[in-house]
């Protein structure tokens, strides 16, 4: 049997609207940036991830992440380009392509020299804790960040996920309630702890190989990048 290219860890309610999302984990990547890490998404169980930021219907997956799109001047900050990587796994997800069950056994083999990147796209701390801590679990390492810092039932992601920070405030009240904090800054500038490896050299680092995005080790900070840079501001 052909090993399948994904998996569906969970269908379940967004703790942000009650709204249906899904939780799949594709196995191998080609980003130039983190390496080839395993990748879990976050997508809108039935509407694909264009219109959902067309219609505002990410809010269910993204929250109160200010990168979203702004419906009065269309303008978008995040970093994530929806019509590639996301529409292309949601289209694979609804035509059957990813495995419904992922088993210990099988998850231990395919994951056990894996590092696994959480919230490729969508925030993973809308995920049921048991099913992240059980595949993690399996894995060599991973990286994850939040922009659900300040809701209480994000709280359980303390020390495992990044406190996605928006301006020294955000960094300042994150770091007061212990969250290791991953800023973006606006180009030119620089915010608090350590600049990103990955996007100094990218030759000597990649996320697969530096790993310090996973919520216990330090202070992360990259200049905005992506198809929205132009639209981060200083906040």
């Amino acid at each position: 049997m052909t090993k399948p290219k994904g998996y569906i860890l969970d269908r379940f309610l967004s703790p942000i609207n009650g709204e249906p999302i899904v939780a799949i984990l594709t196995i191998d990547s080609a980003n130039r940036k983190t390496g080839n890490m395993a990748q879990v998404w976050i997508l809108c169980e039935d509407v694909n991830p264009v219109e959902a930021i067309t219609e505002g219907d990410d809010f269910s997956i993204c929250g109160n992440c200010p990168h979203r799109m702004d419906p009065t001047t269309g303008n978008r900050s995040c970093y994530v380009n929806v019509g590639q990587a996301p529409l292309a796994v949601w289209k694979a997800y609804k035509a059957g392509k990813y495995a419904e069950d992922l088993t210990y056994e099988e998850g231990k083999k395919i994951l056990k020299n894996k590092k696994i990147r959480w919230g490729a796209y969508g925030d993973p701390a809308t995920i049921n804790p048991q099913i992240f801590h059980a595949v993690n679990g399996l894995a060599a390492g991973h990286t994850g960040y939040t922009h659900q810092w300040k809701e209480p039932w994000a709280q359980v992601y303390k020390g495992d996920f990044m406190a996605s920070c928006d301006g020294l405030q955000d960094y300042l009240n994150a770091s007061a309630h212990g969250w290791r904090c991953f800023s973006v800054t606006p180009k030119g500038s620089t915010g608090q702890g350590k600049q990103c490896p990955a996007t100094i050299e990218r030759s000597l680092a990649q996320c697969v190989t530096c790993t310090l995005c996973n919520g216990d080790k330090t202070d992360i900070w990259v200049e905005a990048h992506g198809r929205g840079k132009k639209y981060v501001t200083a906040l």
